[in-house]
């Protein structure tokens, strides 16, 4: 009794009080609660008394509700007074509910309640419970709503847990399961990918510039441009989260890149003996429409990928934004703050050095009258001396770093220096056979994109990549029958060997129907079904767990299992459908559906196709049923309706709530129906009668009965009865996955007027990938008008689009030789991508045209601009590719996001940065013979 209690009282506290408080918080849209047992007063009939006194169940409820209310009853006037009636009449002990008068009975005596029933307080049965680490509990699901921030409403919700633990000590509240945590982890990291990336990318600097203040100037544009992006961010009212903080990590390195161009133009026209002033003025005009046109044509790019709907929209919405802003960001910067801080003469100097070290710790008397003055100038002399002498101690400190640090890459600078001289003449030779063998390099290239056009059929094809985490699902499925009390002794055995498992820190355990809503899920909780939530201590465990978990399933027989990941916010957003294959099966006979399920099951299982596994049915057959068909024609005989009859039978064997009884502020449900002995019992059910107007009928003559296997459920969509068969993917493609399983339904014998579908994930892949491809095709026409009206012409942008497909063959490649996917993260850093490999096609055609005007013919023209943008074009590049490093090193949670994505992005600009130097010369040679420039 003392654990009966202890449940019955956990569920009471948990509706009443903490599922209201929590419901309470802003952004909180449900709190469901699980397991637990609820209180009921429960009154069990004796069929045999009902029908000795000639009482029919309807007659029971409706004495029950008549004898338990509280009812207005208008108001009298008194005087001057107005005075409200209400009638009170509602059950106040179990007594009442006892002596409640049914009926009375020829001699006019009363037939209480307590005459033909029993009356007991009890508690409902179930269809199923939750365990924590294998002891009974009750569970708290909350839900947030759909525009709500999840970690500011799981700060809220702990906030509110700490509060309420106060409040009632007398329970154990815990947070077993948070999603926040793989949100706040992840979001940490990609802030720290930002930081290393921003030194990594100012480190490359040095070893090209070899100058302090030159890699301060270009530095300094990091936390400028970071500056105005968060502002704009902030009046756009876009949010700081893992997709926008992803767009600024990728987009970090790019920031420096109209920098570079600008200070890298600036120090070659000092080299020419221009002053300071001289060279800022004229190396940043010279390269300011090239840096906008090709900044511009980046964030065009970006701008289609705004309006894009669904689940694509929701995801590169936000990073959109975030990357647009920081390059517009980098532009004001580079042609605003570069310029005037390249113009400054010795600006980190300090003037007669010796002076200011002596009169930095000089401090003067001043001339004061006052004796309060004096006072307060003695008592703050020693804090004034503590500064003054730690603020030239730091100088001091940071002037003698300064200059060993500058010692110490002097001598990297001078060994990249001429390594880069060597890759120049190097270069001068690779430029001047590729313009003598045009054909050949032409020919080379398009192989290399033959070969990617390969190696992108070929990839794995996935919607999103899976990702490590502290928590992941274990779905359980016991064979059909199984009963909640067999359920939760088998489960039971497998708790104690999960917990077993080094690494493992909480299970919970829902076991069967544990809240109202799971009749929801396509894939049925019944009570032969459990899901385990399985806690670890740290991410970094999660395939060693899975690991071991799978040998203590290898032992467990007849008990099939499947491991999933706990659904997050951001998992939920970029992969709505829950499976990764979903076969539908339509047909208004559910038996031939469910016939044709099993026989693609075996058919699939007998093809063994690899990467496909857990092929299960969504709905459970195989359970007994009796089937009762009611008599219409024996019912009109009798002058009884098909409704009293399934009436009487339902309060049998079902049951019915009757009414309530109210225990102060609860409610307490008052339910109806017969002995157990009665309910279980097919037999004494049909030897039981139906009451009408005092004439006993027996329900076996209105009746038939047949035994029958029966669906725990039946679904239905566009008007049809369908049957769900899933499937989980394991390294293969959920397109590659589809196919072969569509190959193997083809070979199969259809029924008419039967449908089936083949769908899932791939589903959402194709919805999302026709509307990025759609954006990615206005984002190219939009560069293409930006380029034409930079260059006045429509021949010469066709040039720079080209490096596109110069930047997809490093970008594919890369993901297919390192063993990645193509999914919808991939897809994103491909489109990023897409925006930036032309950057350095934009300046290295403009400086070509620029040579034409100054009268240098083609050739020439070619290879003294190769020659000039060969040095900043390298330092752009690898900037953003050691920004990227962190992304690709992936340390963290969220990883495998972050890994796929920036691996697109590095390979893409790998091979974009390399072939530019040498394709984009050769095609403006082509063209611009082609277009009678010169013959």
């Amino acid at each position: 009794y003392g654990e009966i209690k202890r449940l019955i009282d956990l569920k009471e506290a948990a509706r009443v009080i903490f599922r209201r408080r929590l419901e309470q918080l802003d952004g909180v849209a449900q709190a469901v609660v699980t397991g637990g047992l609820e209180r009921e007063i429960l009154i069990e009939v004796d069929p045999q008394k009902l029908d000795a006194y000639n009482i029919s169940f309807s007659e029971i409820e409706n004495s029950l509700k008549s004898s338990n209310i509280n009812m207005p009853a208008g108001s009298i006037m008194k005087g001057l007074f107005r005075y409200s009636l209400r009638t009170l009449g509602e059950y106040d002990n179990i007594s009442e509910i006892k002596s409640t008068v049914v009926k009375y009975n020829k001699n006019g005596n009363a037939i209480l309640l307590m005459d033909i029933a029993n009356v007991s307080e009890n508690f409902k049965e179930r269809e199923g419970l939750t365990r924590l680490n294998g002891s009974e509990t009750v569970g708290i699901l909350i839900y947030k709503e759909s525009d709500a921030n999840t970690v500011s409403i799981s700060k809220k919700v702990k906030e509110t847990i700490k509060v309420l633990q106060t409040e009632y000590p007398e329970f154990n509240l815990i947070v077993v399961s948070d999603q926040s945590g793989f949100i706040e982890d992840a979001i940490t990291n990609v802030k720290q990918e930002i930081i290393y990336g921003g030194f990594l990318a100012v480190f490359v600097l040095f070893f090209f510039l070899g100058n302090l203040r030159n890699v301060f100037i270009i530095g300094i544009t990091i936390p400028a441009s970071l500056v105005l992006t968060i502002l704009l961010m902030y009046l756009f009212k876009i949010n700081f989260n893992i997709i926008s903080l992803g767009g600024i990590a990728v987009g970090v390195g790019m920031l420096l890149d109209n920098a570079i161009i600008v200070i890298e133009n600036v120090v070659r026209y000092r080299e020419q003996g221009l002053s300071i002033r001289q060279a800022a003025l004229k190396g940043s005009s010279e390269v300011t429409m090239p840096i906008v046109a090709a900044t511009l044509t980046t964030i065009a790019v970006f701008l289609p990928l705004i309006f894009v709907k669904g689940i694509a929209g929701e995801l590169f919405k936000d990073q959109s934004y975030a990357i647009a802003f920081s390059l517009g960001a980098s532009i004001i910067t580079a042609v605003t703050l570069i310029p005037m801080l390249a113009g400054r003469e010795k600006y980190f100097t300090i003037k007669n050095k010796a002076k200011y070290e002596k009169n930095y710790l000089i401090i003067e008397r001043p001339e004061i009258k006052s004796l309060f003055g004096k006072v307060i100038f003695w008592l703050s002399l020693p804090f004034v001396f503590i500064f003054r002498s730690t603020v030239f101690i730091i100088v001091k400190i940071v002037i003698s770093i300064s200059k060993y640090f500058s010692l110490f890459f002097e001598i990297f600078y001078r060994i990249a220096n001429k390594l880069l001289d060597k890759l120049i003449d190097k270069y001068e030779l690779l430029l001047e056979w590729s313009l003598n063998n045009k054909k050949s390099v032409l020919f080379l290239t398009l192989i290399l994109l033959v070969l990617t056009g390969f190696a992108t059929i070929d990839i794995k094809k996935e919607f999103i990549p899976p990702t490590d985490q502290e928590e992941f699902i274990v779905e359980l499925n016991y064979p059909k029958g199984t009963s909640l009390k067999g359920n939760s002794e088998l489960t039971s055995e497998i708790e104690k060997s999960i917990m077993n498992i080094k690494h493992v820190k909480n299970i919970v355990s829902n076991i069967g129907r544990v809240n109202e809503f799971d009749f929801l899920n396509k894939e049925q909780h019944s009570v032969n079904k459990t899901n385990l939530i399985v806690k670890l201590d740290s991410y970094k465990n999660y395939n060693e767990v899975q690991t071991n978990l799978k040998k203590v399933f290898a032992n467990l027989g007849n008990i099939s299992y499947s491991l999933k990941q706990v659904k997050t916010t951001y998992s939920e957003l970029i992969q709505p459908t829950e499976n990764d294959i979903v076969i539908k099966i339509k047909n208004k006979d559910i038996d031939s559906a469910f016939a044709s399920a099993k026989n693609i099951i075996d058919k699939l299982n007998e093809g063994k196709i690899n990467g496909i596994s857990n092929l299960r049915i969504g709905v459970d057959k195989g359970s007994p049923e009796f089937r009762i068909t009611i008599d219409n024609n024996k019912c009109n005989s009798y002058g009884v309706s098909i409704g009293d009859v399934a009436r009487r039978i339902a309060y049998l064997v079902k049951g019915k709530e009757a009414t309530f009884f109210s225990d102060f502020d609860k409610k307490v449900a008052i339910n109806l129906r017969t002995k157990s002995s009665a309910r279980y019992d097919i037999e004494e059910i049909l030897n039981q009668y139906l009451i009408l107007n005092n004439t006993q009928i027996p329900i076996k003559d209105l009746i038939k009965v047949d035994k029958s296997e029966s669906y725990n459920e039946i679904w239905r969509e566009e008007q049809s009865r369908t049957i769900y068969v899933f499937a989980d993917t394991k390294d293969i493609g959920v397109d590659e996955a589809v196919d072969k399983i569509d190959k193997e339904i083809s070979k199969m014998p259809t029924l008419r007027g039967q449908i089936i579908n083949v769908g899932g994930a791939n589903e959402e892949i194709h919805d999302s990938f026709s509307q990025l491809y759609a954006a990615l095709f206005i984002s190219i026409f939009l560069m293409y008008m930006i380029l034409a009206m930079e260059f006045e012409s429509f021949l010469f942008p066709f040039i720079i689009i080209f490096s596109v497909p110069l930047g997809l063959i490093g970008g594919i490649l890369s993901l297919y030789l390192l063993g990645e996917s193509i999914s919808i993260i991939s897809i994103m850093g491909l489109i990023i991508l897409v925006g930036i490999a032309d950057n350095d096609a934009v300046v290295k055609v403009e400086f070509i045209l620029r040579k034409r005007n100054e009268g240098l013919n083609i050739h020439d023209a070619i290879v003294q601009a190769g020659k000039d943008r060969f040095r900043p074009i390298v330092m752009n590049s690898l900037t953003v590719l050691f920004a990227l490093i962190p992304m690709i090193v992936g340390i963290g949670a969220g990883t495998q996001l972050r890994i796929s994505l920036s691996l697109a992005i590095a390979g893409g600009l790998f091979s974009a940065t390399f072939l530019t130097l040498i394709i984009i010369p050769v095609l403006y040679s082509y063209l611009e013979k082609w277009s009678k420039k010169e013959f």
